[in-house]
């Protein structure tokens, strides 16, 4: 692959990431319309996030499976071609029980992009750009959930709620014919084509201890990401007393962090993805711990403390799909189907430990997110001296 293609390639699947995970979040701004629109109470509003974040994980699994039985590429094609028309009919609903089970719908095709391109990935780009192209991809989701709510405020305050899924819509329609533009990739024979095949390779794959152990920290990836800024969002509103504006320039801020996932690619091919997935967690640790004691002492200290909790993840995203992928090498697409379901499980766990603990104060929840942070550290650094040390002794029993 020449350089201008790989160039081509990269660049239009972080995009097309960002595009397709932002329907995770654009609901967020949009809480009041759907109250207005259909007449419902917040709490049934609120349904229309979780009920996709659900058939998201959901569709995580299948479309990951089935990424190793059909080519990636036109699974990715046909995924847009579906959640093209699927979110131009959520702009069409006109009742709140519609909307409700297309959005569920919506959120199932969304998850055919995010597990597929990852693998895809895996399969076109030849290693030694793989751990960048991987970072541009975790950057692009993480982006997502700023850019989605930056877009659907905006677009709703000017045209309407309906509006952001036609316009969603459309933007779909012009990723599809620049995917037509993707190298082709070519199912692997070896992989399973039976449902019995599939199963075995689940089993495979649930008998390797570490890959267990990291699906268990990918938990707390998007738990603690979510969680903090729902806590940042009350914190700001009932104790700073920032308009929504200004609520959004400190979002805005803190993604600065993202930035540390444009680097994460280099620093995996030097370090190894463990080392680099440990130094994130420690870091994300290290920014909420700083949230905690910063919070009423200096405004600006406390934004640089979240913009390096913010920097820790995208630090730990890449690598640990780095590590699923070389730990799940027979059955990449499944093993990051799972870490698809595990970290949108995550997600969802993340508003309710926000609920929980906001009572208590939002240092409250930035310290239970730091230990968090530091236990999957530890976790992960042991999970990979035992991996080591089970290599060793395997090399000296044979």
């Amino acid at each position: 692959m020449n350089k201008s293609h790989l160039a081509y390639t990269a660049t239009l699947l972080t995009v097309t990431g960002i595009t397709v995970v932002s329907l995770l979040y654009v609901m967020i701004p949009l809480t009041p319309y759907v109250i207005s629109e259909f007449s419902v109470t917040p709490i049934q509003a609120v349904w229309a996030s979780s009920i996709f974040s659900m058939a998201f994980a959901l569709g995580n699994l299948f479309f990951g499976t089935l990424s190793d039985r059909v080519p990636k590429k036109r699974l990715i094609l046909a995924g847009l071609i579906l959640l093209a028309g699927c979110t131009l009919s959520v702009e069409m609903a006109a009742s709140f029980t519609p909307f409700l089970l297309l959005r569920a719908l919506q959120g199932f095709l969304a998850a055919s992009f995010p597990p597929v391109a990852l693998a895809y990935v895996s399969d076109v780009i030849p290693p030694a750009q793989r751990p960048n192209v991987i970072s541009y991809l975790s950057c692009g989701f993480l982006l997502a959930g700023v850019i989605g709510q930056i877009f659907s405020a905006e677009v709703a305050a000017n045209w309407g709620m309906k509006a952001v899924f036609a316009l969603l819509s459309f933007l779909y329609v012009i990723l599809i014919v620049l995917s037509f533009w993707l190298p082709k990739d070519r199912p692997n024979a070896e992989r399973p084509v039976s449902g019995a095949g599939v199963f075995e390779v689940f089993r495979t794959l649930v008998r390797i201890p570490a890959l267990l152990v990291t699906y268990g920290a990918a938990i707390t990836i998007l738990m603690s990401f979510v969680a903090m800024f729902v806590g940042l969002n009350e914190f700001a509103v009932q104790h700073l007393h920032l308009t929504p504006d200004r609520i959004l320039w400190l979002r805005l801020i803190s993604m600065l962090g993202m930035m540390c996932a444009l680097f994460s690619g280099s620093w995996i091919r030097r370090f190894g993805p463990v080392r680099v997935l440990v130094g994130g967690f420690l870091t994300a640790a290290a920014g909420l711990a700083g949230e905690a004691a910063l919070l009423n002492v200096h405004m600006a200290m406390f934004s640089a403390a979240t913009v390096i909790f913010v920097a820790g993840i995208a630090a730990a995203v890449p690598s640990i799909i780095s590590r699923i992928g070389m730990l799940g090498s027979a059955g990449r697409g499944m093993a990051l189907a799972l870490y698809g379901f595990f970290v949108f499980v995550g997600a969802s766990l993340g508003p309710i430990l926000a609920a929980a603990l906001m009572p208590f104060g939002f240092a409250a929840l930035c310290g239970t997110l730091s230990v968090i942070m530091l236990a999957a550290a530890a976790v992960m650094a042991w999970s990979a001296k035992q991996s080591t040390d089970d290599q060793r002794l395997d090399a000296v029993n044979s």
